[in-house]
C-alpha cells in the first residue's frame, strides 16, 4: 500500500519544537518518542509507565534518551538562565526616535496605551525605551507581548497585593523567558500561562501539606517546590517527609526535607502507599493507629456479684 493514500484525520495542530522533534526522529527510538508525546500532553507531569505499555526499566531508559537528546533535563540538574545581554547590545533609541516611533509605529501604539492603562499613568522615557526595546529586539509579536504584560501585572499583584505594580525591569526579565521559549502566538502564551497557573496551585498544595497557609514561597522556597513537583511528588507524598523532618528535627527545615524526597525518588517511589511500604521509618502523623479491641465491654454490676459470691464461697469453706 502506497503511503500516499494516508493523510491525518484531522489538521495538525500539536504546537512542539521542531528541534525536539528533528532530535527524536534522528535517535529512531519508539519508546523515547511515546514518552516525550506523553509528557507533553501531562504538561510535564509524571506519567505512569503501565499506561503507555512500558516496563519501569524501559520508561527510565526512555528519559535517559530523552535528557541525553536535552529534550528533559535531570530536576536535580540547575536550572541556567541564560543572562540578559550587555545594554550596549540593547537597541538604542534618542528621544526623536521614542516621538517618531510613538506616532507612526501603529503596533507600538497599541502596546504602548495597554501598558499605561494598566500602570494608570504615562509612561517614563526610560520606561518607554525599555518598552520599545523588548518590542524591537526579542520580537515578540504585539498581541503577545500585552499578554506578557497582563501576565506580568496579574502575578505580581496576586504575591503582593492588589493595587501593586511591577517593574518595567521585571517585564524585561519576563520577556527573555518568553523569547527563549518562542512564546511567539497568543495560543503558546496562552498555554504557557495555564501550565505557570497549574503550577503555582500545585506549589500552594505543597505548601500547606507543610502547614505553611496564607503565603506564596520565597525564591528559594519555590526552588525546593519546583524540584519536588518535577520529581513527580505530590502534596500526601510532601506531608508524609514533613511529618518526618518535624518528627527528627523538631522543626521544618527545607534541606533535609528534600533530601528524604531526593532519597524517594533515587528509589522510584513516587506515591504514598508505596513509601509507606518500602520505607516504613518515622512515619509521623500518618502511623497507623492501634488495634481497636473488640471485647464485649464488662458490666460493673454482674463483676461486683461475681466477687462477692467468690469471697461467700472461700469463707464457708
Amino acid at each position: 500500500m502506497n503511503q500516499n493514500d494516508f493523510t491525518l484525520s484531522r489538521p495538525v495542530s500539536l504546537s512542539l519544537p521542531v528541534e525536539d522533534i528533528d532530535r527524536l526522529l534522528a535517535e529512531h527510538s519508539g519508546d523515547a518518542a511515546l514518552v516525550y508525546l506523553a509528557l507533553q500532553r501531562s504538561g510535564g507531569q509524571p506519567v505512569s509507565p503501565a499506561a503507555l505499555g512500558l516496563s519501569g526499566a524501559a520508561y527510565e531508559a526512555a528519559l535517559r534518551t530523552l535528557a541525553r537528546l536535552g529534550v528533559v533535563r535531570d530536576a536535580q540538574a540547575p536550572v541556567k538562565e541564560a543572562p540578559l545581554p550587555p545594554a550596549e547590545e540593547l537597541p538604542q533609541y534618542t528621544a526623536e526616535d521614542l516621538i517618531r516611533r510613538t506616532r507612526e509605529d501603529l503596533a507600538f501604539q497599541g502596546v504602548l496605551q495597554h501598558t499605561e492603562q494598566l500602570y494608570g499613568r504615562k509612561l517614563s522615557t526610560p520606561e518607554n525605551r525599555t518598552l520599545l526595546g523588548i518590542q524591537d529586539y526579542l520580537g515578540l509579536p504585539p498581541e503577545v507581548l500585552m499578554e506578557l504584560i497582563t501576565y506580568v501585572f496579574a502575578r505580581y499583584r496576586a504575591q503582593r497585593g492588589p493595587g501593586r505594580v511591577p517593574t518595567m525591569r521585571m517585564i524585561e526579565t519576563e520577556a527573555y523567558t518568553w523569547a527563549r521559549n518562542e512564546l511567539l502566538t497568543p495560543e503558546l502564551a496562552e498555554a504557557y500561562i495555564a501550565r505557570q497557573q497549574q503550577r503555582q496551585e500545585r506549589a500552594i498544595q505543597l505548601m500547606e501539606a507543610m502547614d505553611l497557609h496564607g503565603r506564596t514561597p520565597s525564591k528559594t522556597e519555590k526552588k525546593y517546590l519546583d524540584g519536588w513537583m518535577q520529581m513527580g511528588f505530590g502534596p500526601e507524598e510532601v506531608g508524609e517527609a514533613y511529618d518526618r523532618t518535624v518528627t527528627s528535627t523538631g522543626a521544618l527545615k527545607w534541606p533535609y526535607l528534600d533530601k528524604i524526597l531526593a532519597s524517594w525518588h533515587q528509589r522510584g517511589l513516587h506515591r504514598l502507599p508505596e513509601i509507606l511500604e518500602n520505607d516504613p521509618r518515622g512515619g509521623g502523623r500518618r502511623k497507623a493507629a492501634p488495634e481497636v479491641s473488640h471485647t464485649p465491654p464488662r458490666n460493673d454490676l454482674d463483676l461486683a456479684e461475681q466477687l462477692l459470691r467468690g469471697g461467700k464461697g472461700k469463707t464457708e469453706g
